[in-house]
């Protein structure tokens, strides 16, 4: 187990040094100038020859990488206007257009977002493997035909679409659900729950209808499955048999496609943002594309992928609890 949790942590570093490398060749060697792009307004000579200096774009490419990558362990010092303002690690680069640190403009964010997907993975995780067990359990008569055909249905309507509906009849219109708004967890636990419990909702019951078929296809190969057979013969309650032996193999799966799904959903997160009025990680990166931003949006880049590899990473230690076929060495 040890051993596999390190190696798994090690893959996970060394994505994550790929994608801090690949942000760089993209953000910085790229066609473009990185400083003119990041100088919109007072954007003279010497004012983006100080940005170009300052994000140490007059040294050679291999010195670029090395502090940038150092930036990001220790920290760095950035000069702006004139003035040297120190970046605490992990330094995610300057706002040109803001003066203000990145990391701070991202950390800020990245609660909204990871509140809204975390929230939203719960909902679906529940109502899809809910409702894929009683497909399942149901298959061929009129609750099986039915659950398939919502699940069918509702993915051939663009997300934001249905969102938007949600929002306008469930929150506006008709206040069914509470009106989305943001509150950080620390500031008041209650307020943020209920700010974001509809949007919760509305994401992860969309979402769970991409699940339920998956669900429903790996339950109905278990049920049928050797071991499912034997736990009946020895007396076990149907109930016993389904959530503790055939839901716990039918997992593998289901995790399989949640982790494929993590990049996906932090995408999704970016139409839910703008929808529901959420200061997240989309909302702030819509914005800085439309500032030119460069340094913010090469910021949100990173702690995308980490929160990708993270996630990833715990759905594969996951895998040794929940399916009993797995072994974890």
């Amino acid at each position: 187990m040890l051993v596999y949790v390190l190696r798994r942590l090690l893959m996970t570093l060394s994505v994550m040094l790929a994608a801090v490398t690949f942000t760089f060749v993209i953000f910085y060697l790229g066609p473009n100038d990185p400083a003119g792009i990041s100088c919109t307004r007072n954007c003279t000579e010497e004012r983006i020859a100080e940005i170009e200096k300052s994000m140490g774009l007059d040294k050679p490419k291999v010195q670029q990488y090395t502090e940038y990558v150092k930036g990001i362990a220790v920290g760095r010092t950035i000069t702006s206007g004139g003035f040297q303002k120190e970046c605490a690690a992990p330094c995610l680069g300057w706002s040109w257009v803001q003066d203000r640190p990145v990391k701070d403009m991202v950390f800020q964010a990245a609660p909204v977002t990871l509140s809204v997907v975390v929230g939203g993975t719960v909902v679906y995780t529940l109502f899809g493997l809910m409702f894929g067990v009683v497909a399942a359990r149901n298959r061929g008569n009129w609750v099986d035909r039915m659950i398939v055909g919502i699940t069918q249905f509702v993915p051939s309507v663009p997300y934001y679409i249905l969102a938007l509906l949600f929002f306008l009849y469930l929150m506006v219109l008709h206040p069914i659900l509470p009106r989305s708004q943001w509150v950080p967890f620390t500031e008041d636990p209650a307020k943020w729950f209920v700010g974001l419990i509809g949007v919760w909702l509305i994401y992860g019951l969309i979402q769970a209808t991409a699940y339920v078929r998956y669900v429903r296809a790996a339950m109905i190969d278990t049920l049928s499955g050797d071991f499912v057979r034997t736990a009946r013969s020895k007396g076990l309650s149907e109930r016993k048999v389904v959530v503790s032996h055939a839901l716990r193999a039918a997992m593998a799966p289901f995790l399989t496609l949640v982790g494929l799904n993590i990049a996906a959903d932090l995408s999704g997160a970016v139409f839910t943002e703008r929808i529901f009025g959420l200061p997240g990680m989309g909302t702030l990166a819509i914005r800085s594309f439309d500032q030119q931003d460069l340094q913010v949006i090469s910021g949100v880049v990173l702690v995308g992928a980490l929160v990708v590899s993270v996630g990833n990473l715990i759905v594969d230690l996951l895998y040794g609890v929940v399916d009993p076929r797995v072994k974890l060495s």
